[in-house]
């Protein structure tokens, strides 16, 4: 049928976005529900923060394009919430908790001023197993990683409850994967986490 559009999802986010259309994961999910019904669209950097993502904002979502997106799930906050030490690569992703609630702030209220119709979606990182995380460090730093977690699930809730508030704050939807994959089972670590 000329002309007919479907809507457009877009998922943005950091790693877990990225990966998520591997076998398995969310946005394949989300893409095999909605086949026929919206094109989805990905948009993950791996080690990307809100910072990041917040000035390369207008680049990945111009304003002067004639479909903006339905829907946009924003999935930041792991990096943002990484602990600051100097011995891990990853060191430069922390961002501070209330500049990462600002960030998040500003990217729902650009996304929702794309279009009337665009809807947004913040998404809380998930928990952090320390115990799996410690072992996933060992293997990476070596001796070096003892005794200091670049990921804490204190540090997590933090960034979770700064997300949700972000998200009331500017009237968007939030989908709080913090608390409700530790609410899933008592061994949520394993089951849920890789």
């Amino acid at each position: 049928m000329a002309g007919h559009q479907r809507p457009l999802f877009v998922l943005y986010g950091a790693s877990m976005t990225q990966f998520s259309f591997e076998l398995g994961g969310w946005g394949a999910a989300l893409a095999d529900l909605y086949q026929r019904k919206a094109d989805i669209l990905l948009r993950g950097f791996m080690r990307w923060n809100t910072r990041r993502a917040l000035e390369l904002m207008q680049e990945m979502f111009p304003k002067n394009l004639p479909t903006q997106p339905s829907l946009v799930v924003v999935f930041f906050g792991a990096n943002d919430a990484a602990v600051p030490l100097k011995h891990f690569s990853e060191a430069g992703q922390a961002v501070p908790l209330e500049e990462f609630k600002e960030n998040l702030k500003k990217i729902a209220l650009y996304l929702k001023s794309l279009s009337d119709k665009t809807r947004v979606i913040l998404t809380t990182a998930p928990p952090i197993h320390e115990e799996m995380r410690d072992k996933h460090c060992r293997r990476i730093m070596g001796e070096r990683a003892v005794g200091k977690l670049d990921r804490t699930n204190e540090n997590a809730r933090k960034y979770a409850a700064a997300c949700r508030e972000a998200a009331g704050e500017t009237g968007v939807g939030v989908v709080d994967l913090w608390t409700s994959i530790q609410q899933s089972s008592p061994n949520w670590g394993p089951e849920c986490l890789t």
